[in-house]
């Protein structure tokens, strides 16, 4: 690991990673502006729908979701609001590691994810999620919207900060890190026309299955196109809206931002 960065954890709480102390972690984000939510136990699937619209830096409210140690559940806190999040994939580290100039990085947060990757904390692109590419290899995601795990949760292994948000402040991302995030890829237009019913149920499952299968770091992209396929063929868009945000969930998006994607696509 690189020696600019240090083991220590502080965050206000002492050095201990456990979830013993869960909500004083909590708060002790929340303190740092950044909106909190429970995750499941182990896991990281929000323990309940909305949780994007109600992740909260409300201690009385953190104290409710984690009442007690034993069995806590895992902390999300959202992203591209505060920071973004470059999510370097653990065989991939290295590799990013010696991409930096002098092969020092950047003075900002930085914390060891689950299955031992790296989380970069900087400041928010405004980008929202995309994938980082190295190389021509892919290495991982920013993630600029939805919601990253921070310590003490755990997956497969602990998350722990090398370099916590107490310590050091959120830095800007440098030109080689944003070099490495890719541009959405270019979706092929569909001749413009309304369409038979047999046709347009059958155009709707195809969109239902691109935006439903799409990858982390496309989900966006794919559902926007898909609404812009309803649009141009004059799908009625109630049903289309209502298909599309299943498909969307169903990838892994957020409920909030699945609305706002399929809301700007059929404008």
């Amino acid at each position: 690991m690189n020696a600019t960065m240090s083991g220590e954890t502080s965050l206000a709480v002492g050095r201990s990673s456990t979830p013993s102390r869960v909500a004083t972690w909590a708060r002790a984000y929340a303190r740092l502006g950044w909106r909190a939510y429970p995750v499941e136990r182990g896991g990281k699937r929000p323990v309940y729908g909305g949780w994007l619209a109600d992740a909260s830096g409300d201690a009385p409210l953190i104290d409710r979701w984690w009442p007690r140690d034993a069995g806590a559940p895992n902390i999300g806190v959202v992203a591209g609001e505060s920071f973004d999040v470059f999510d370097i994939e653990a065989p991939h580290v290295e590799a990013f590691e010696a991409a930096a100039p002098g092969c020092i990085l950047p003075e900002t947060p930085i914390a060891r994810s689950g299955r031992g990757g790296l989380h970069v904390y900087i400041a928010p692109l405004g980008l929202g999620t995309r994938r980082l590419v190295l190389r021509g290899v892919h290495i991982g995601e920013l993630k600029g919207s939805g919601g990253v795990l921070v310590p003490p949760s755990v997956t497969t292994g602990p998350y722990e900060w090398l370099r916590d948000p107490s310590t050091v402040s959120i830095a800007g991302a440098p030109p080689w890190m944003r070099a490495m995030v890719q541009e959405p890829r270019a979706m092929p237009s569909s001749p413009i026309g309304r369409l038979t019913p047999s046709r347009a149920v059958a155009l709707m499952a195809g969109l239902y299955r691109v935006v439903a299968e799409a990858r982390e770091g496309e989900r966006n992209g794919l559902l926007y196109w898909a609404t812009r396929r309803v649009a141009e063929h004059g799908i009625d868009r109630d049903a289309a809206a209502s298909i599309l945000l299943t498909a969307a969930l169903d990838a892994g998006l957020a409920e909030r931002e699945a609305r706002a994607t399929i809301a700007s696509g059929l404008r």
